[in-house]
């Protein structure tokens, strides 16, 4: 891929992922050390494929987990069929992944993080075997994060790539959040098990999306030995209220697996988030707004955009009718720019920002009354089999909801689909919408993946499907 960087490499970005926590190891264990609330684990063959990954612990709040591995470009390696069939659409190929590590929350039993959220910071840095001064060039590592995916009908080397490529840049060290992105930690979620249907049938693909999964590429230059360091930036008590700083929360897989909607005229399309800790101020609503080449280009048009209180997370929670809804924002704001790369989203603040003291909030757009011809607008929708049961979609102005969904064809079942809506929370001192604002940075990070050569198809309508959990 990175022969042709100068089209789409450095920003185009891998999503990472959120998990998250394991014990400090307090009893001895082979590859595992731990100080204090660091826990060192050292590569150990085989670990080739996403079906071999070498299990690491997940760090409980306010830990990290650091693994250790060396890699050279001819190790025994294996291919992504979701990168490459992506990255065919540019005429390039991520070639081979030598190393994997999974990292599983559900093993903590009692511990485990449940369905989230959970605040990650992952970064990754690397130097050659040999010193810098006998080495002719320096190492190039990329990292692709994604999930495990034990069912061979949709992924047949178990690998689901989350979000976009953040971590696959020509940065070092690389991290999710990149440098260029304002905030310290990203937010995700994990799919929730056990949901049945109406018709008390278990939910297709159940499970999914609820294992980490990290490869590791060795793409030019010597043997490098590196390090891969995951964080969880989430905290308690005392230092949970001090704690300053913003988080990005999603459901989606980013752009890599975006599918764009048009409507249904007037439809509301909302996601549930929990703040990972309280008070939080809602600052940002964010999405991947696209200028199709035969349609208008919807800078400049405006958007509604709504935020409404909820209490319950559980999987069957729904937004209330919106003309009985505590409405904490309801304003229709212009969109400022379309998306020019791949990862990238655009940042609608939320001015002033909404104070949230407790539960969740629904957070979303409303599709224009006007069709596509007149204002460009599409919203995307994520049709990934990993189906989170946080996106709601209402075609009678609020009053009833469902969940946007799409025939798998595979299987010809109903899946339910993740909106392409992000949301920006801060915490500790009161700050302004300012915080989402262009980096000085990111003009320089991110302009060199142009979307040009994307073929994607005209925008349809969501169907909504029925609300599941529980």
């Amino acid at each position: 891929m990175k022969h042709s960087r100068g089209i789409l490499v450095s920003s185009l970005t891998l999503a990472l992922l959120a998990f998250g926590a394991l014990p400090p190891m307090k009893h001895s264990a082979e590859g595992f050390s731990a100080v204090q609330s660091e826990t060192v684990v050292e590569e150990k063959e085989p670990n080739d494929t996403p079906r071999t990954a070498q299990l690491i612990p997940f760090p409980r709040p306010g830990e990290k987990v650091i693994f250790r591995g060396r890699i050279g470009r001819g190790d025994k390696g294996s291919r992504s069929e979701e990168l490459e069939s992506f990255f065919n659409q540019f005429d390039f190929e991520v070639g081979e992944i030598q190393d994997w590590i999974v990292a599983d929350p559900d093993a903590l039993g009692e511990a485990s993080p449940g369905d989230g959220p959970i605040p990650l910071r992952i970064t990754a840095d690397w130097g050659p075997v040999t010193s810098p001064q006998q080495a002719q060039q320096e190492a190039d590592l990329d990292f692709w994060v994604g999930t495990l995916v034990d069912d061979q009908t949709f992924f047949i080397d178990g690998f689901k790539a989350l979000s976009d490529i953040q971590m696959a840049t020509d940065q070092r060290p690389e991290s999710w959040p990149r440098r260029d992105q304002p905030h310290q930690a990203v937010v995700l979620y994990l799919q929730p098990r056990g949901v049945r249907t109406g018709d008390g049938e278990p939910l297709p693909n159940d499970g999914f999306a609820r294992r980490l999964v990290i490869g590791i590429q060795h793409f030019g230059g010597p043997p490098a030995e590196y390090t891969v360091t995951l964080e969880n930036l989430g905290a308690s008590g005392a230092e949970q209220q001090a704690a300053a700083g913003s988080e990005s929360h999603q459901v989606d897989d980013g752009f890599i697996s975006a599918r764009f909607f048009a409507g249904p005229s007037g439809g509301i399309l909302l996601n549930r988030f929990r703040p990972s800790r309280y008070p939080a101020r809602l600052v940002a609503v964010s999405h991947p707004f696209l200028h199709f080449r035969d349609l208008p280009d919807p800078t400049g048009k405006s958007i509604r955009v709504l935020v409404l209180a909820g209490e319950s997370d559980r999987p069957d929670a729904a937004p209330p009718p919106l003309d009985q809804a505590s409405v904490l924002f309801d304003k229709a704001l212009p969109i400022p720019r379309t998306i020019e790369i791949i990862g990238e989203v655009i940042d609608l603040p939320i001015d002033p920002p909404v104070t949230i003291e407790s539960g969740v909030v629904y957070v979303g757009f409303q599709f224009p009354a006007d069709p596509i011809e007149q204002t460009g607008i599409a919203l995307a929708l994520d049709p990934s089999p990993a189906q989170f049961l946080r996106t709601y979609l209402s075609t009678d102005n609020g009053q009833t909801w469902g969940r946007p969904r799409r025939d798998e064809p595979f299987t010809g079942l109903p899946v339910f689909m993740n909106a392409d809506i992000r949301a920006t929370f801060t915490f500790g001192k009161a700050v302004s919408s300012q915080v989402v604002r262009e980096s000085p940075m990111k003009g320089r990070v991110l302009r060199r993946a142009s979307l040009k050569p994307l073929r994607i198809e005209r925008p349809g309508e969501v169907k909504a499907g029925e609300i599941v959990g529980g």
